[in-house]
């Protein structure tokens, strides 16, 4: 039976809503006899009761929303139900992007901006070297004659920076700035023993590329003795915290910052996904996944089976009919995630994406989203 998009919003004209109510009210009378009326705050749409909320709200929150209004979030099982949400939202112009999300994609541009500073500065260097009038280089201090070798790596430390505890709980000791930093200031190069094996299980050290790019090497600096201060300098909790970056050029690691930097502010890198998985922190920033699209969160899944090969929406119905962007690669969404339907505004195309974890870029509460809800009692059967 074919769909009628029908919504009676404030604004359109007299004439037009009445039409509208004969047709629907003709249609019910002619399939069903009568229509079941929606819960108060859903509008009908053929023969769904949908509640398009544009205010955005946490995942938690939006379901805990549609639920107060008696209904549940938006479970999309047919090709059918998706065009006539879809058209609702294209027909009133509901396509919202959200402050959170513009703010996140300044964000994404620093880390764009920063890799490719990146080649900038690597190329500055093989000219210049540390003499370089681009780029401002912090250089180890120089050791005093008897020092303890174990004292090395603390004694390297600029004037400015200093090697104190940490901010982060159990993470022993990190590297201070006690002076303003510009962006893309260079704190110096990674110091350690250089060495051949390569081991994921060594948390000091990088490998790095040789210089004629003929196989990789091990900056390793774990020993006191053979590091400098840089080795103080901890993995970001999350983006806040994050403000320097690795850059690796001309067989070396240099530390650069990647935003103005206050004083009295801790040093922090991001050493890798592996070494956040360590930690239990993730990198994902939103944009890589959503690309700028507009998002509506319309559901949670599950996955139920350790394989992955069966979802179910949050009520327990197990997912027939999908429309992914990609292909879902199970291992990079949680057991539960949420399920946002997508409109690429330069495709004109509606697809789904996995909400997976982007709390270092966010916070705790994740994204928050415009969303929708139904209200599933007032379906009308097709037949």
């Amino acid at each position: 039976m074919k769909s009628i998009m029908c919504s009676l919003q404030i604004g359109r004209s007299l004439a037009k809503r009445v039409l509208c109510w004969f047709i629907l009210i003709q249609h019910c009378y002619v399939g069903f006899g009568a229509c079941a009326p929606c819960k108060p705050g859903f509008i009908r749409v053929g023969r769904w009761c949908f509640a398009v909320h544009t205010e955005p709200a946490t995942k938690n929150s939006s379901v805990a929303v549609c639920q107060q209004m008696g209904g549940s979030m938006v479970v999309i099982d047919s090709a059918e139900k998706e065009e006539a949400l879809t058209s609702y939202i294209m027909e009133n112009e509901l396509l919202v992007m959200t402050d959170q999300r513009l703010t996140l994609y300044k964000d994404l541009e620093v880390i764009m901006n920063g890799d490719d500073e990146m080649d900038r500065f690597c190329d500055d260097y093989m000219k210049y070297g540390r003499e370089s009038k681009t780029y401002r280089h912090f250089i180890n201090n120089e050791i005093p004659l008897g020092s303890k070798p174990e004292n090395r790596a603390n004694l390297t430390t600029p004037n400015g920076f200093k090697v104190t505890l940490s901010s982060i709980p159990g993470a022993g000791m990190g590297a201070w700035t006690h002076i303003p930093l510009s962006k893309y200031t260079v704190l110096g190069s990674y110091d350690g023993l250089v060495r051949t094996d390569i081991s994921d299980k060594d948390p000091y050290s990088w490998v790095v590329e040789k210089l004629q790019g003929n196989g990789t090497y091990v900056i390793d600096a774990m020993p006191l003795d053979s590091s400098n201060w840089l080795r103080f300098v901890n993995s970001p909790r999350n983006y806040q915290e994050e403000n320097a970056q690795a850059v690796p050029c001309a067989g070396l690691i240099f530390y650069m910052t990647i935003k103005e930097v206050d004083p009295g502010s801790e040093l922090m890198v991001w050493y890798g996904d592996s070494y956040g998985l360590h930690l239990n922190v993730g990198r994902i920033h939103p944009e890589h996944d959503l690309n700028g699209t507009v998002v509506f969160r319309v559901n949670i899944l599950h996955i139920l089976d350790k394989y992955g090969d069966v979802l179910a929406f949050d009520d327990g119905t197990i997912v027939t009919y999908d429309n992914w962007i990609e292909d879902l690669t199970y291992n990079v969404v949680d057991r539960t995630f949420g399920l946002l339907l997508s409109y690429d505004v330069k495709r004109k195309r509606w697809r789904w994406i996995p909400e997976r974890n982007y709390s270092y870029f966010t916070d705790k509460n994740g994204l928050y989203l415009p969303f929708v809800c139904e209200d599933r009692d007032s379906e009308i059967p097709d037949g």
